[in-house]
């Protein structure tokens, strides 16, 4: 499992790496009228990936229990989210252009000739993998995944990456309950450039029953993520948008579509050895699994 660790951090670190660098590229020829639309879906995506894998069961032991896992999810891209539908100067008129997740870019035409907007990267879907940590005691379970700082890039942009999660089992005071229950509460944050850093919180309602060595189960939660958008513009006094004429310093906050969602999985026991996989149906849909190792 350790030598698994260096790896995947290593593959994580690079995905936002080349992440950054496009969007912050993108992001100095973008109004602030037009980087919200362009900018949504990721802050969907990240908030999805950072809340995916949070459980598995709703059961907590009551004796000390700890357990290291290795987490993937594939957050997958809508058509809808590929699109939206640009702000454009007076007088000008356009169908729709790209958003970070679409291809081509869009124009629009009016009096002063064309205003083009930037494309996206063309992906159907977003996979995300990291390794996580947990430690429960008397119905209770603190669930933990995180990067210490780091910087990346030639510029050397600050990177860290952190997610806490408390989950408590309700179930243990309705002994007649004929399934498992808990509450989760959860919170992190992404920051990956020095133009943006993701906000989460999460609310999940947790129900499982056990069959032998499997386990069925199921949630309902509710999620909050925006992203602190922080850009300078490259000023173009021939650019046919006048908000792009002269260099400007933009901040935005930027709030994602990702609000209630349903989970549902089940997951595989023996021994020591845990294997899970699940699906969420969010406003972008997101497949998880993990491999854990739990004493």
């Amino acid at each position: 499992m350790k030598k698994r660790l260096v790896p995947i951090l290593i593959a994580l670190i690079s995905v936002f790496q080349a992440l950054s660098a496009g969007v912050d590229d993108v992001l100095s020829f973008i109004s602030e009228e037009n980087a919200e639309g362009y900018l949504r879906p990721l802050v969907t995506s990240l908030g999805l990936g950072l809340n995916s894998g949070l459980y598995h069961t709703a059961a907590v032991s009551e004796k000390f229990s700890f357990g290291i896992s290795l987490r993937a999810s594939v957050m997958l891209i809508p058509e809808d989210h590929k699109s939206f539908k640009p702000s454009t100067p007076a007088g000008y008129v356009s169908g729709t252009t790209s958003t970070v997740f679409g291809g081509e870019p869009g124009y629009s035409y009016g009096p002063d000739g064309y205003v083009s907007y930037p494309g996206g990267f063309d992906v159907a879907h977003m996979p995300i993998a990291f390794p996580q940590i947990s430690l429960g005691y008397r119905g209770f379970e603190l669930t933990s995944k995180f990067i210490p700082k780091q910087e990346i890039g030639e510029g050397k942009s600050e990177f860290y990456f952190y997610s806490f999660a408390l989950k408590h089992e309700v179930s243990r005071y309705f002994r007649f309950l004929p399934l498992n229950a808990a509450l989760q509460i959860g919170t992190g944050k992404i920051k990956f450039s020095d133009q943006l850093e993701f906000n989460n919180m999460v609310f999940n309602a947790i129900a499982s029953k056990r069959f032998g060595i499997a386990t069925l189960y199921g949630g309902l939660g509710y999620q909050h993520t925006a992203v602190d958008v922080n850009y300078t513009t490259k000023g173009d006094p021939d650019n046919a948008d006048p908000l792009l004429h002269e260099s400007r310093d933009i901040n935005l906050n930027i709030r994602g579509d990702n609000g209630v969602g349903v989970t549902l999985g089940t997951m595989i026991k023996l021994t020591y050895f845990v294997l899970n996989i699940d699906y969420t149906y969010n406003s972008q849909s997101v497949l998880s699994t993990g491999l854990s190792l739990e004493f």
